[in-house]
């Protein structure tokens, strides 16, 4: 289906990008008004039912699901995203996203400047005031508005920073040193996509990953924020990531089955002295 034969657009400029492989199920006398931006990724859904308006400057991002219903409105500058870039405390990541269906119901009307987020579901003749953020459900047959109170709370820093930059997802004594170091971030960086073996140590605070890490600035300011650097990963060495951390002194520790170099400057522990490397640890970090 041609999105733009499909609807009736009126007015100025109209950004409308739609993927071959994504699914389109469009009503009768749609109507969107002038600069309004509409993203259908591959494989994403995006169901909008009869005479649906969409008035000045309103955006789709549809990368999963996103469905409306008969007869609702959309005022000036409502936004509609149905997924999140993935970040952890440190870095926000472009190309990396996680998302969850959006439900719109009938007979709704969406006030101006309002923000829908992933996983929502809104029900029939709902009224929602301008300005509101939706990032929970909404019942049926309701009117929301929202107040001008602001939650402002700050991210986990840890104390101290180690950074790992691989190739693998092997990194020899990883979970041992998350759970003894728990004063410590650890900052692990792929120039890749990662496992979901890699991926699971997320379920540690002070884990914190890095997939796509292409950037040398990125690697750079992670190195750099670092108190030590950690040689454990399996495969080869990423980038000159050692030669980069012994040139500005980093501290490095390594365990001597995936050490890269040799080198006075960086401690070599046997896996079975993982508890001394952790003592080494913490003697540097005082």
């Amino acid at each position: 289906m041609d999105f733009r034969n499909a609807v009736q657009l009126v007015g100025d400029y109209h950004h409308v990008e739609v993927s071959p492989d994504a699914h389109l199920d469009l009503g009768a006398d749609i109507t969107i008004r002038s600069f309004a931006s509409i993203e259908v990724s591959n494989g994403a859904n995006l169901k909008v039912g009869n005479r649906v308006f969409f008035n000045d400057h309103c955006s789709i991002r549809c990368t999963e699901e996103i469905t409306i219903g008969h007869d609702t409105m959309f005022g000036d500058g409502v936004r509609i995203f149905d997924s999140n870039h993935q970040f952890n405390n440190y870095h926000v990541f472009k190309t990396v996203m996680s998302g969850a269906p959006i439900h719109i119901g009938r007979d709704c009307w969406i006030g101006a400047n309002t923000v829908i987020l992933r996983g929502v579901t809104i029900g029939d003749n709902v009224i929602i005031g301008a300005n509101c953020l939706i990032h929970q459900d909404i019942p049926s047959n309701s009117i929301v508005t929202h107040s001008e109170t602001l939650t402002i709370k700050p991210k986990n820093i840890a104390k101290f920073h180690a950074f790992v930059y691989t190739y693998s997802d092997q990194l020899e004594g990883l979970e041992y040193l998350l759970s003894s170091l728990p004063e410590v971030d650890f900052h692990v960086a792929a120039p890749t996509n990662v496992s979901e073996y890699l991926r699971s140590f997320e379920r540690f605070k002070n884990f914190q990953l890095y997939e796509y890490c292409q950037s040398r600035e990125v690697s750079d300011r992670i190195l750099d924020m670092a108190d030590i650097y950690l040689d454990i990963n399996h495969w080869n060495e990423v980038d000159d990531i050692i030669g980069r951390a012994l040139a500005i002194e980093k501290p490095i520790f390594a365990f001597d089955n995936v050490v890269h170099r040799l080198s006075e400057k960086i401690q070599v522990f046997g896996l079975d002295d993982k508890d001394k490397m952790v003592e080494a640890i913490r003697q540097q970090l005082v």
